[in-house]
């Protein structure tokens, strides 16, 4: 019976219309939804490809610009370089040219006075004509110095305006710091501690230096002193030519 109402369902012509139309509708959305989706997806596709071009197209431009500048750059006339080694830079207290750095700053004449180093009295006078007795080293010898006896901890202090050239330790004359005077003028102070100045320094007349120190094993005998010496030319005079 339920069977015999199926079968006259689906003969029923109504019925039968609806049901393909159903069909039909059902084919036509599936149809446009696959259209629509491909439509979305290319559009996508079409969107990702554009912004591919577009970032290709801007690194090029980049690096198109990139090349200009650097042929600019290359094409443009370039400054001349000065080369200077850490030598140039800084003053060389052993080299001649000192001189000519530091003749503006200071310019000891013939005539110019020193002014003493040191509180004292001349142990051993400068004497380059006869020999003079050592007594530590029980000999005669010449001296190129004046030996100022002075007690240990004295202040020593520049006779006149100079640079300090150099600070060295020697076994005679301990720690020693040459003053450089300009035109070729120069003031050696031996046996000094405790500097209070360094290479390369401009120091005034009567500006500290250093302290006197003990004596070096040249020097026992006669006790502490200061070791003064100046040179002219490279050659010694007797600086008590040229102390006030």
């Amino acid at each position: 019976m339920q069977k015999e109402k199926i079968t006259g369902f689906f003969r029923n012509k109504g019925t039968l219309g609806v049901l393909t139309l159903m069909l039909v509708g059902i084919t036509a959305f599936a149809t446009y939804r696959a259209g629509y989706d491909s439509t979305e997806q290319k559009a996508q596709d079409l969107a990702v490809q554009k912004e591919q071009e577009t970032e290709t197209a801007a690194q090029e431009g980049l690096e198109a610009a990139g090349q200009d500048v650097l042929a600019q750059l290359e094409n443009s006339p370039q400054p001349e370089t000065v080369q200077e080694t850490e030598t140039e830079k800084s003053v060389d207290v052993s080299a001649s040219t000192v001189q000519a750095i530091i003749q503006p700053t200071v310019n000891f004449q013939d005539d110019s006075m020193l002014t003493w180093p040191a509180a004292g009295r001349v142990l051993m006078d400068y004497n380059m004509d006869s020999t003079v007795y050592f007594k530590t080293l029980n000999q005669y010898k010449y001296n190129p110095a004046m030996i100022i006896s002075s007690p240990v901890g004295n202040q020593v202090v520049a006779s006149a305006k100079g640079i300090v050239e150099s600070i060295t330790v020697d076994e005679e004359t301990g720690t020693t710091l040459k003053l450089n005077l300009g035109n070729d003028y120069k003031l050696i102070y031996g046996q000094l501690k405790e500097l209070a100045v360094s290479e390369g320094q401009v120091v005034e007349q009567g500006q500290l230096l250093g302290y006197v120190s003990e004596p070096t094993k040249y020097y026992v005998e006669e006790g502490s002193n200061l070791y003064f010496r100046m040179e002219k030319d490279g050659k010694a005079v007797d600086p008590y030519l040229y102390l006030e």
